[in-house]
Formats: C-alpha cells, sequence, structure tokens
C-alpha cells in the first residue's frame, strides 16, 4: 500500500490505529487506494478537523471521547485498511506502459526528477512578476486539451509525410515511422493544433495539425519520441525547445491517482531566442528575460495543506509545482498548464479552461535553471 500511495509504512499504520485524525495528505492517500472519491473525502476530513478543534479537552485517563469526536475519519480508514489489504492480496501489481501509468519517459528524465537545489535566477521575482502579468493562470483540461491515442498492436497503421516537410521544416520525421491511426479516433478539431499517438513499442508519434481523409490521417509537421527514454524529442520538433509534447502534460491517470508525480511544462510569449537545459533548442524572438527550459517551482515556505482556498485540483498542481517544477518548453500566449484531453480533474466539470487563480503564484513562485544530471 505504501509504494501505491507514496505514503510511508509508518504514516499508514498511525492513520488505521484510530487514535487521531490523520494529516489530510495520508487521508487522502488512503481514501484514493481504497477506491473512494477524493472530494468527499476531504471534505469528510475538514468535517472531523473542525470537530476536533472545538472540542474540550479530554479529563485525564479518558482519550477515547477524541477517537469517537473523530471518527467519521479515523474509524472509516480502519474498515478501509482491512479491505484493501484483502484485495492487494490477491491482486496483481498494476500493468505498466503509458496506458496505465502516470509518468512518461525514463525516471531519469528531469522531468521525473526532484530538482531540490535549483539556481535562482538574479531576476527571479522580476521574471516571475512579468509571467504573472499575461492574466490568471489556467489549467487546459477537458475539450482544451491535446487528445492522446494509445495504439494497439492491430490498430492501422499509415505512411505518413508531413505537409511541410520541405523548405525550413526539414526532413519528414515520420520517415521509416508508421503512424496509427483507428477509424474510431475523432480528427481534431482546427484549433487543437496537437495531436499524439502512443505507438505499442512506446514511441511517441506527434502530429501538428492532423487531417483524416478517406480514413488516412496526414499531419501539417510533427515529431517523434520514445517514452522509455529522453523527453528531448528523436526526430522532427513539437515545441521549440525540443521536448516532447508529452513532457509536463498532466494525464488522466494522474488526476486519478490524486497525486502528479512528474514536473509540469508552460509557454511565455516572451522568449529571447536562447535555450537552457533541459532544452535544446528555441523559437523565441523576443528580448526579454525568458529563456526556454527554464525552471519555475514553489517555495517550500508555502503550506500547501493549510490553504484552505485551493480546489482539490489546484492542490495536485501546486503539490508538483512544489515537488517537482516545471520547464518553459515553447511559446505561448498565456502562462498555463496542460492535462489530457478528456480528463476531468477533480473539482472541476472538466470542459475546458479551470483556473488556477487560488494558488499563491505572486507570493512564492521562483523562477531559475536545472544542471544537467552528472
Amino acid at each position: 500500500m505504501a509504494a501505491r500511495t507514496g505514503q510511508s509504512p509508518s504514516a499508514l499504520s498511525n492513520a488505521a490505529k484510530g487514535r487521531q485524525l490523520p494529516p489530510l495528505d495520508v487521508a487522502l492517500s488512503y481514501a484514493e487506494a481504497c477506491h473512494g472519491d477524493r472530494t468527499e473525502w476531504e471534505r469528510r476530513w475538514r468535517a472531523a478537523k473542525a470537530e476536533q478543534d472545538t472540542a474540550p479537552a479530554p479529563a485525564p485517563g479518558r482519550r477515547w471521547p477524541i477517537v469517537v469526536g473523530v471518527g467519521t475519519a479515523t474509524l472509516a480508514l480502519v474498515a478501509a485498511a482491512a479491505v484493501l489489504a484483502s484485495r492487494l492480496a490477491h491482486e496483481p501489481p498494476p500493468s505498466g506502459g503509458p496506458d496505465h501509468s502516470p509518468r512518461f519517459f525514463a525516471d531519469d528524465d528531469a522531468f521525473n526528477q526532484r530538482h531540490p537545489r535549483p539556481h535562482l535566477s538574479s531576476d527571479s521575482a522580476q521574471m516571475a512578476a512579468d509571467l504573472l502579468a499575461l492574466g490568471r493562470v489556467e489549467l487546459y483540461t477537458g475539450k482544451a486539451a491535446p487528445p492522446i491515442h494509445r495504439a494497439t498492436a492491430s490498430t492501422p497503421t499509415y505512411e505518413v509525410t508531413p505537409r511541410k516537410h520541405i523548405g525550413p521544416w526539414g526532413p519528414n520525421p515520420f520517415e521509416g515511422v508508421g503512424v496509427p491511426w483507428d477509424a474510431s479516433w475523432k480528427a481534431p478539431s482546427p484549433d487543437r493544433q496537437w495531436t499524439v499517438v502512443l505507438t505499442p513499442d512506446g514511441r511517441s508519434v506527434e502530429c501538428w495539425r492532423t487531417e483524416v481523409r478517406d480514413g488516412r490521417p496526414s499531419c501539417e509537421w510533427g515529431a517523434v519520441s520514445d517514452t522509455r527514454g529522453s523527453s528531448v524529442s528523436l526526430k522532427g520538433q513539437a515545441t521549440g525547445s525540443g521536448l516532447s509534447r508529452l513532457a509536463g502534460v498532466i494525464t488522466r491517470a494522474d488526476w486519478k491517482a490524486g497525486r502528479i508525480d512528474h514536473a509540469l511544462s508552460f509557454g511565455t510569449p516572451d522568449n529571447n531566442g536562447r535555450y537552457v537545459f533541459p532544452a535544446v533548442g528555441s523559437d523565441g524572438q523576443e528580448q526579454g528575460r525568458w529563456r526556454e527550459g527554464q525552471f519555475i517551482w514553489l517555495d517550500r515556505a508555502y503550506n500547501i495543506d493549510a490553504d484552505t482556498s485551493l480546489r482539490p485540483y489546484e492542490r495536485m498542481v501546486a503539490k508538483s509545482l512544489q515537488e517537482y517544477g516545471a520547464f518553459n518548453v515553447k511559446n505561448a500566449g498565456r502562462f498555463s498548464f496542460t492535462s489530457e484531453y478528456g480528463s476531468k480533474p477533480p473539482g472541476t466539470n472538466g470542459d475546458g479552461y479551470a483556473s488556477l487563480t487560488h494558488i499563491k503564484f505572486a507570493q512564492y513562485l521562483r523562477v531559475g535553471t536545472i544542471a544537467p544530471a552528472s
């Protein structure tokens, strides 16, 4: 259970004993491991916490009333622990692969590593202010997000020549790589510029402005990446930074797990044409301070669990930014993060753009760089 939730065995054991209200993150991990609704259990936890905070202090030797007072949360966790223990004893480990793992790319990729000692830029405060001056921070989700299709061995595969593979666009990135396309997949609308197809062998075929005619797909341009290796694209270019379009995307599996266990990605219109690790290029043409590949994070002084204004999905995003940070991968009209098409972050209706305005970016956002692993 510890492996599934990311919580320590001692924290889970203490929560199951029912002697006191467990920390919120432990309680929510427990609830989700038992297939409970995260939003509902957060509501129950906060109700129990309020009851505990207003309860009179117990007389010496009479601790049981406290347990009764917070029993809604703790006793349910005890019962859930017994159910889960029985279930896990008969369940196989979760299967791997792009369709089941919240992560893309190798464990040592920059997006899957914590960076506890980033280099803080000397003008971090001004850079953060410039980023936030773009307007409200949003999360692309639901129908506003890019589709990610997962092909199987039986999915028809087509030879595709991008419609703009000549001249300054460079050679065909799909040469020698079949592009899978299932007839049941809907062609994206013109305003959704990118479509990603994950192949059975772990490659990511990233198609810009997909068109489907007579059941055959075509792309205006694109890239091919390897989800088993680095987030840097093998061929072509899907972002100005040269990183895969999948780098930093929040998947349906992330939302279901209640935890984003990787870094995020974002864009800014202020990129100046230079780049830093992990970017390998830049399409920026401005004169601002920002470089593609630049790293942002939320300062550890931010007590996210104590911030009661955060909605469930905002809390998940904030924790990811505090633990893993985010990388600037492209030019963009606004400061935003992206989740998978059709995903429904907890606490939203999942139909478009979700605001992140409750996260205290103005106070805790930091800007810097990271160095490649030695």
